[in-house]
């Protein structure tokens, strides 16, 4: 054990509990995870060529992940980063991406918390599966939250109004993976791929890294 480890002994990016070696959770939360349900979204987001979730949003995952932006505990970010590479690898056979970009956060979620944990997302796991991460969709500063509308019709209504391409060269002509932290009605990675397919990608990929266990269909 080295001296920083003394100082800031490691912890569960989930529970918080003190773990030792390389392991990013402790034996609880691991096997916690493993007896997760594999969440499916492939009929989920309009216009996707294939998508995939690495984990359910609920339990302990939530409130890590709510931890991570509300408490700016980023260390979940780098951890789940890892999980959204790898998974991208698994299908990086299939799919043959060229480059791996991101759902843009509001002005006011970025002031807050310093950080869009989408980009953290696809910036780790660009770095894990060699590809260029790349922005691409924008997003109007003073858009309504997604969070803050209730209905997936009114979800789809607000995603279309709050989200505009940003340099088609960026994307023309490549098979792009599209990040986002958490997948809940699917309203807003439809809207950001229809504006990819828009710009001239070839196929979109959709990869998050929980998906809620009761989207909401109306």
């Amino acid at each position: 054990m080295n001296l920083l480890d003394l100082l800031f002994p490691p912890r569960c990016v989930l529970c918080r509990r003190g773990i030792s070696g390389k392991a990013r959770v402790c034996p609880a939360c691991a096997a916690e995870l493993r007896q997760q349900d594999k969440p499916c979204v492939r009929e989920t987001i309009e216009g996707c060529t294939a998508a995939d979730a690495v984990l359910v949003y609920q339990g302990k995952v939530r409130r890590a992940l709510i931890d991570c932006k509300y408490q700016n505990r980023r260390a979940i970010g780098s951890w789940g980063g890892a999980l959204v590479g790898a998974c991208l690898m698994r299908h990086q056979p299939e799919w043959k991406a060229d480059l791996v970009t991101y759902v843009p956060t509001t002005l006011g979620h970025w002031w807050k918390r310093g950080f869009n944990l989408s980009y953290l997302l696809a910036k780790a796991a660009a770095r894990y599966s060699g590809l260029p991460c790349v922005r691409t969709v924008r997003r109007k500063w003073f858009g309504r939250s997604q969070l803050k509308v209730r209905t997936a019709k009114e979800r789809r209504k607000n995603a279309e109004q709050t989200y505009f391409p940003g340099k088609p060269s960026s994307v023309s002509g490549k098979r792009v993976v599209l990040v986002d932290d958490i997948l809940t009605s699917g309203a807003t990675a439809a809207a950001c791929v229809r504006i990819l397919r828009q710009m001239g990608a070839t196929e979109v990929f959709f990869i998050c890294l929980a998906k809620t266990p009761d989207i909401r269909k109306k």
